[in-house]
């Protein structure tokens, strides 16, 4: 998925105000949730964000995936894993 694409998607989500304000880029969403095979978790996305996250960075990433669930771009599968739609 391109970040067009995935802009496209969200377009009139709450993901859309969202992404921003957590500190995501579109680049990075569909780079490192959309475009790696299987499966992707909390920890594996904040730590492709932030190098060493602590637990704030891994509730924001929790609060991006989770927003991508509501607008119907991934399932959560587990507590902390979600696979795309």
């Amino acid at each position: 998925m391109t970040p067009e694409e995935l802009s496209s998607a969200i377009a009139g989500k709450e993901a859309e105000t969202l992404l921003p304000s957590l500190g995501f880029s579109l680049d990075f969403v569909a780079k490192n949730v959309f475009s790696t095979p299987g499966p992707v978790t909390v920890a594996q996305i904040a730590m492709l964000w932030m190098g060493m996250p602590n637990k704030h960075d891994r509730k924001r990433t929790r609060q991006l995936l989770d927003a991508l669930v509501a607008a119907g771009l991934l399932e959560s599968t587990g507590e902390e894993t979600y696979t795309r739609q």
